[in-house]
């Protein structure tokens, strides 16, 4: 998918997206297996870190309850303008992003802290545009036409980079000219970082032992299923005839039937999308029915027909983990990764700060007395 927008300054957004700390990977359970969201925790799956991040819930900063215009320029960074509708487009996408991995109610206390951050984050693309322009920095043609050609690669089939760019109204020129932008704060970030040294086997060690919750994997399945749901429509009549149907769909299987193949032509989930695969989930993370039958089936068999108050269901479970610990040694590349990544954006962060200190940053706020009685933001 070739992702397009047309400012520079949003454009660049996460220019340093190369410094940021890795997150667990997470997968939607169906809805119509369980309400709650799977997540992939496995041995060997990505160290979820999250907890080290800013706590987001500390203060959540609420959204400004009088609604700001798209045009209103909340701030300016040595003259240069940023909108609040610029703003908004970056916290658009990060709640789009999130939505995968965050409940809405929490999503939705996350708001004012996300446009704050989406905010800084403007500010701090701006100052260091403005400084790869003036350092001895250069982004060749030859290193331009190689990134061209490497967005050009991911565009879907049938569909070329300059047919995206005109069907969001972005002149290519414009966009090549953003994109050069773009590749010399990049230049500039790692010239700035490069210098960090990497963390230490001693300070892996004391992360890992200072955070050994992080590190501790649950019991878990990897399962498939095939549902037949239940309408509220569904009679007692119809019910009886859905539960022949999965007896007969079990029967095919035992008879040799592939299960994907068949969750493929059969399944009321969307998981029939690949093969039945709910992935892999924890105890609590299904409802009681579905979660006892996964964890206790033997691996590769297809138990009895399990019914829940989604439909009724054949499972397949492919794999069973025990609750453990991963051990240092399992993860201390991805946490040197992590605690290197942690330095370098530290040391970004504070070349940002150096920055603003010479710049003149202008915040516009709000004069909520006089909105409240005119009924606008000034």
């Amino acid at each position: 998918m070739i992702t397009l927008v047309k400012k520079t300054k949003t454009a660049g957004l996460f220019a340093a997206a190369a410094l940021a700390v890795f997150t667990a990977c997470s997968k939607e359970t169906p809805k119509e297996v369980s309400g709650k969201t799977a997540q992939k925790t496995p041995a060997g799956e990505t160290i979820d870190l999250a907890q080290q991040a800013p706590d987001l819930f500390n203060q959540p900063l609420q959204p400004n309850p009088l609604a700001l215009a798209t045009n209103d320029v909340v701030v300016t960074v040595d003259g240069e303008k940023i909108t609040h509708g610029e703003i908004m487009q970056g916290v658009q996408m990060n709640l789009m992003q999130m939505s995968k991995r965050v409940p809405p109610q929490q999503l939705s206390q996350m708001y004012g802290q996300i446009y704050q951050n989406v905010t800084d984050t403007l500010v701090a693309n701006i100052l260091l545009t403005k400084a790869a322009a003036k350092s001895s920095l250069a982004v060749s043609d030859a290193e331009l036409a190689k990134e061209i050609a490497t967005i050009e690669a991911n565009a879907p089939e049938g569909k070329t980079l300059k047919d995206a760019l005109a069907e969001n109204k972005i002149d290519y020129s414009e966009w090549q000219n953003d994109l050069r932008k773009q590749m010399l704060v990049r230049k500039l970030v790692e010239e700035k970082t490069a210098n960090i040294p990497e963390a230490t086997a001693v300070e892996v060690a004391k992360f890992y032992e200072e955070n050994a919750d992080s590190f501790k994997t649950p019991e878990s399945v990897s399962a498939s299923h095939i549902l037949l749901a239940f309408t509220p429509e569904d009679t007692d009549a119809t019910k009886a005839q859905k539960k022949k149907d999965i007896e007969k769909i079990r029967a095919d299987i035992l008879a040799g039937g592939d299960f994907a193949t068949i969750a493929g032509e059969k399944s009321d989930c969307p998981s029939k999308k690949q093969g039945g695969s709910l992935g892999t989930f924890a105890r609590g993370q299904m409802v009681p029915e579905f979660e006892t039958a996964a964890f206790s089936q033997e691996i590769g068999k297809i138990g009895d027909v399990v019914e829940t108050q989604f439909g009724y269901h054949l499972i397949k479970t492919t794999k069973h983990d025990q609750a453990g610990v991963r051990s240092l040694a399992d993860v201390k590349d991805q946490l040197q990764d992590y605690l290197t990544g942690k330095k370098k954006q530290e040391a970004l962060l504070a070349y940002i700060e150096e920055l603003k200190a010479k710049a003149t940053v202008e915040v516009k706020k709000p004069d909520l007395d006089a909105a409240t009685k005119t009924g606008t933001v000034k």
